[in-house]
C-alpha cells in the first residue's frame, strides 16, 4: 500500500505495480515509461522505484488515461481549477503554468458543453472561463452555473481577447468573480486566482 499522507509527511508515493493497476497497463509498460523518462520516478535507498501521486495524475492527464477512483481518493488537498477555452494551445499552457508555479490541480474543457460535464466530475474550486466560444459562450455557461445550487458558489474568472463596449456591458450585467484580458500575463493570472481562492502568495 502507498504511504498515507499526514500533516507531518511529504507526498504520497506508489510502486510501479500500483501505477500499472491504476492506469490499467502492464507492469513492464510502467517500467519502460520510467526508464525512458516519460514518467518521473524516485529510487529508495534499497533501489526500488517510487512514483509520486502528482506525477501519476499529471502523466494520466497528459496521455489521456482514465484517472482511477483510488487516485482521486488519495490525492492531495491542492485547490482545483478548471480552464474552459476552445483554444487548446492556450489552455494547455495555462494548465501547465498553474500546475508548476501555483501547485494547483488543473483540468481543461474545450467547450461550454464539455465544461458542464467536467464541473460535475472534477468539482473545481475556481473556473477560468473564456467568454467567446463557438458552441456555448462563457456568459451562457456562467448563467447556467449560477442557476444551479450545486455550482453557484464556484468563483468564475472571465477572460477574453475580444473586449469591446458590448463585452463590457455584459460583464457589468453578469458580474464574474474577476476578469483578465488576453494575452494573459501568467503571473498576474496566478495572483488573481490565489486571491479568489484565499491562498497565500507564493
Amino acid at each position: 500500500m502507498a504511504r498515507k499522507k499526514t500533516p507531518m509527511q511529504g507526498p504520497v508515493y506508489y510502486t510501479t505495480y500500483q501505477v500499472a493497476k491504476f492506469l490499467g497497463v502492464s507492469l513492464p509498460t510502467v517500467v519502460n515509461w520510467v526508464n525512458s523518462g516519460l514518467l518521473r520516478a524516485h529510487r529508495t535507498p534499497g533501489g526500488h522505484r517510487r512514483i509520486a501521486h502528482n506525477d501519476v495524475i499529471a502523466f494520466a492527464r497528459t496521455n489521456d488515461y482514465p484517472i482511477a477512483a483510488e487516485l482521486t481518493a488519495s490525492g492531495s488537498s491542492r485547490k482545483k481549477v478548471l480552464v474552459v477555452d476552445d483554444e487548446r494551445d492556450f489552455s494547455d499552457l495555462v494548465r501547465e503554468y498553474l500546475r508548476m508555479k501555483g501547485d494547483l490541480e488543473v483540468e481543461v474543457a474545450d467547450s461550454g458543453f464539455q465544461a458542464g460535464f467536467t464541473v460535475a466530475r472534477f468539482k473545481p474550486d475556481l473556473i477560468l472561463m473564456d467568454l467567446m466560444m463557438p458552441d456555448m459562450d462563457g456568459f451562457e455557461v456562467h448563467r447556467t452555473l449560477r442557476d444551479d445550487p450545486e455550482t453557484r458558489h464556484i468563483p468564475v474568472v472571465a477572460c477574453t481577447a475580444y473586449r469591446d463596449q458590448e463585452v463590457d456591458r455584459r460583464l457589468r450585467d453578469e458580474p464574474f468573480d474577476g476578469f483578465i484580458e488576453k494575452p494573459l500575463q501568467l503571473d498576474a493570472l496566478l495572483a488573481l486566482i490565489r486571491d479568489r481562492l484565499g491562498l497565500d502568495a507564493a
